[in-house]
Parts: structure tokens; C-alpha cells; sequence
């Protein structure tokens, strides 16, 4: 009996051949893709400080500090960080057991004008009511004196009595003229002084405005912002209000550059996934070591110097107190290969 084998078509794949094809492809593309990742990595790593330079930087803006002179206790609190406030605008009430001395001090040395304008009125009145008797008893004196000068019947005790109660008469009239002008005097002076200490005083009371503290000027309430029961020493914050008209960027230039950045050059500003052009607005003559949310503390970092960077008119600024990174590339060529793959990918901002 023959029996008829039916064998597969030649030009039909071994499947154990297909799967081992299969296979060694994948293994091969990801051994590739791994080996330029590892070349890519290397050239953007060691290629990109001498294409770019880069570094930290801080959005921010014009700082207006809210403080007082004293020491005080946070009593309430009527903001928020990120809170639009006015100029005018009642931000927190505090109590100082600080002005309330420096007001009692200035009550204690009003009270002491007072008393001794009362005393210097008393002593003035009472010379000014008694000089016209000192003054005759003076003239009368002089009239016995004058008599006694001429006479030669009176002993020389008796001149002596006489020209002693004529000097006495002559003193008490010219201490009691003195008395009166010098009371005048002091009574001007202190009338003077006094008036400087009620000035100070209201300018002390109408400085602590009965303990309200108000916005000095419009802007956002920042994130350094005092508790309620907190006390704070003289000149410590209560609140910081941000300008948010006026907003730049202050950028951490790294020591290590090819080229120094000057003012007007095209800088990129890194927030998050946007990528915004600014310029370079001012070169800060000053360095500063950048210290992020987490610093690091392994090892110290080094002070670097500080570039004001400035916003387009037409940018979207990010908001106040975010952290970014500035790019400034060296060559317009690199600056508009990485401007088309922004927007390519859509997330430039200009």
C-alpha cells in the first residue's frame, strides 16, 4: 500500500528560524540604541558647556518689606501668600509692649514739663508781684545811704547796718529781675521742648496707627509671611509685597564659561516645559552663592556672579519666586536650531 506524504511548501518560514530571526533583531536594535544613547549622552554632556551656557536663576521683582521699629506680637493676620493686596490695604494688627513704653516715657517727660513750667510760673509771679517792693525798699536804701554820707552824728555801727541793708536791698531787687527774666526764658524754652516731644509723640502714635499695619504700595503678598501670635524683633518682616510690574529674573552665571554674557544678548528661560526668550538686562557687579529649596550638602558651592535677565514685552512671565534655568547659546546658529525644535514641539513661549 502506498501512502502519499504530503510535505509543507518549501517557500513556507521555519517558525523556530522566524522566532531565532525575531529575536537576534531585537536583541541587535537594543544593543544599538543602548550604545548611542551611551555616545549621545557622552557628546551632550561634555558638548553642551561649549555650545550653551547654563545656570540657575530666581524669579522675582521689586521687594517692598513691611516692618515696624518695635518689638511686637502678630495679633491677626489678614493675608495670604499670593494674595493681590492695595496701597492702604490693612494687612495684619499687632500689639507692642515697646510702644507702650516709649508713649508712657513721653507722657513722663511732658508730665515733668508741665510741673516744671508750673513751678517756674509760680516763682516768676511771685517776683514779678514783689519786685516794686524790692525796689523800694532798694530806693529807700540808697535815699538813707545818701543821708548818712553826709551827716557826722551817726556811728560807724550804724553806717555799717545801713550800707549792709542797702547791698541786701540791692540784691534782692536785681535776683528778683533775673528771676523773672530767666523764667520767661525757660518758660519759652520748655514750651519749645515740650511742643518737639508732642510732635514726637504723634508721630509715634500715628507711625503705630493703633497697632494696623497697611500695604505700603500695591503688589503680591510673598511666601515670608509672619504668623498670628508670633513676636518679631524691630525691623523683622511681617510681610514682603512683590511688584508684579516689575519682574526679571536673577540668573546664577556658572564661573566655568566660554564667554562672559553682556547686556542685551538673547537669552532662553527654562520653566518647567516652556522655554520663553528674555535678554540679558543688567550685569550685576556682584556674586552670590545660589541656594535652591534643596541645597545640597555634601560639598560647599561656590559663589557665583549674578546677570539680571528681563522678560519679553509680549512673554508670559512665570510665577514671582520660581526656580528656572537660563540658557544663553554662543552662536545664533545653535540659538535657532533649538528655537525651531521648540516650537516644533510646541513649547516655546516668546
Amino acid at each position: 500500500m502506498n501512502v502519499v506524504i504530503k510535505r509543507l511548501d518549501p517557500n513556507t518560514p521555519d517558525p523556530v528560524e522566524s522566532r531565532r530571526r525575531t529575536a537576534g533583531r531585537l536583541v541587535r536594535t537594543v544593543y544599538a540604541l543602548s550604545v548611542f544613547g551611551v555616545l549621545a549622552f557622552f557628546i551632550v554632556y561634555f558638548g553642551a558647556p561649549l555650545v550653551v551656557l547654563s545656570g540657575p536663576g530666581t524669579v522675582s521683582s521689586t521687594r517692598h518689606v513691611v516692618s515696624l521699629p518695635y518689638l511686637v506680637q502678630v495679633s491677626s493676620l489678614r493675608v495670604s501668600p499670593g494674595v493681590a493686596v492695595t496701597a492702604g490695604e490693612e494687612i495684619a494688627q499687632v500689639r507692642s509692649p515697646e510702644h507702650d513704653n516709649i508713649v508712657a516715657t513721653y507722657m513722663r517727660a511732658l508730665a515733668d514739663i508741665a510741673s516744671r513750667k508750673a513751678e517756674l510760673r509760680i516763682r516768676g509771679r511771685v517776683a514779678q508781684e514783689t519786685l516794686e517792693t524790692a525796689r523800694a525798699y532798694k530806693a529807700f536804701t540808697e535815699e538813707t545811704a545818701a543821708a548818712l554820707a553826709d551827716s557826722a552824728h551817726a556811728s560807724t555801727v550804724f553806717r555799717l547796718e545801713i550800707f549792709r541793708e542797702r547791698a541786701a536791698a540791692r540784691k534782692a531787687a536785681v535776683s528778683q529781675e533775673a528771676e523773672i527774666s530767666e523764667a520767661i526764658k525757660q518758660l519759652a524754652d520748655l514750651d519749645e521742648f515740650a511742643q518737639q516731644l508732642q510732635e514726637r509723640l504723634n508721630e509715634v502714635e500715628r507711625n503705630f496707627a493703633g497697632g494696623t499695619v497697611v500695604a505700603p504700595v500695591s503688589g503680591i503678598v510673598s511666601t515670608a509671611v509672619a504668623q498670628v501670635g508670633q513676636s518679631l524683633v524691630a525691623g523683622t518682616p511681617i510681610a514682603e509685597i512683590l511688584d508684579p510690574q516689575d519682574v526679571f529674573v536673577d540668573w546664577y552665571v556658572p564661573s566655568a564659561r566660554l564667554f562672559d554674557p553682556q547686556v542685551g544678548n538673547e537669552v532662553v528661560v527654562l520653566y518647567g516645559n516652556l522655554r520663553i526668550s528674555s535678554r540679558v538686562a543688567e550685569i550685576l557687579h556682584l556674586s552670590d552663592v545660589y541656594t535652591p529649596r534643596a541645597s545640597p550638602v555634601l560639598r560647599d558651592r561656590a559663589a557665583t556672579q549674578i546677570v539680571r535677565v528681563r522678560f519679553n514685552s509680549n512673554a508670559e512671565a512665570p510665577p514671582l519666586n520660581s526656580t528656572v534655568n537660563v540658557h544663553m547659546y554662543y552662536s545664533d546658529l545653535m540659538l535657532h536650531v533649538a528655537r525651531g525644535l521648540s516650537r516644533l514641539l510646541g513649547i516655546l513661549r516668546s
